[in-house]
């Protein structure tokens, strides 16, 4: 730690005022980052089944700063609050745009040998998720997980960090 002569304390302080919020700002984005590669790498791998089928949703997790220097992390998936948070059985709904994406997902997983299998056994999950839902109704909660886990020490480590390098 470095010592500051006292005739020139007001202005150091001075200094260091206008410093710390910024370095806080900037160990929030910090913070976020590392929290958006825990959810990529450790929180959705360690899911069985993961849920990654393109990895449009695990791509998804994105860090939003505002103006004000608060960070979120969100994801804008259209997909993603459905798998954050589950489809209650009473919501499925099922329809022609249901059945064509699922039709497709069955395919893509080698599930069945031919379009026409590939959309019975797509008919036969959406009319398991009437009677289920999807996500086991409480969904993955992966950004919960991350709260509940690790974010609020990746916080303070970072805004740490960025502030002890401000300090003279």
């Amino acid at each position: 730690m470095t010592s500051v002569r006292l005739d020139g304390a007001a202005a150091a302080f001075e200094k260091l005022g206008k410093q710390f919020p910024e370095a806080a700002k900037r160990g929030l984005l910090s913070a976020a980052l590392r929290g958006v590669r825990e959810i990529q790498t450790v929180i959705i791998p360690s899911r069985t089944p993961q849920p990654v089928d393109r990895g449009v949703y695990r791509a998804g997790w994105k860090v939003v700063p505002d103006a004000d220097g608060s960070v979120s992390i969100e994801n804008r998936e259209p997909h993603a609050a459905f798998i954050e948070y589950g489809v209650r059985a009473a919501n499925v709904k099922v329809g022609a745009a249901m059945l064509r994406a699922l039709t497709e997902w069955v395919l893509r997983k080698g599930l069945a040998a031919d379009i026409v299998e590939a959309q019975q056994v797509a008919w036969g999950i959406a009319k398991a998720a009437e009677r289920r839902g999807f996500f086991k109704q409480t969904g993955l909660g992966v950004l919960q997980q991350l709260i509940d886990r690790n974010l609020r020490t990746y916080i303070q480590q970072e805004v740490e960090r960025e502030i002890r390098r401000v300090l003279p």
